[in-house]
């Protein structure tokens, strides 16, 4: 899971970085180049779909409530 103001940046992590001593400066920026991408969507397992909704109705409830 993340957070929703995490980011999906591409080759440098403006956001929270992965490993803390690497941080999310721009001498950690990915500089080759990627020449394929390939997403493949499957459907959930219930186990998973269960946990996803579970997780969506605690940060509705967690709005909700800041709101």
């Amino acid at each position: 899971m993340f957070s929703a103001d995490e980011t999906a940046d591409v080759g440098i992590d403006l956001g929270t970085p992965v490993v803390e001593a690497i941080g999310a400066e721009a001498k950690s920026k990915f500089t080759g180049h990627i020449t394929k991408v390939t997403v493949e969507v499957k459907p959930m397992a219930a186990p998973a779909k269960a946990e996803a909704e579970k997780a969506g109705k605690e940060t509705a409830k967690k709005k909700a409530a800041s709101d």
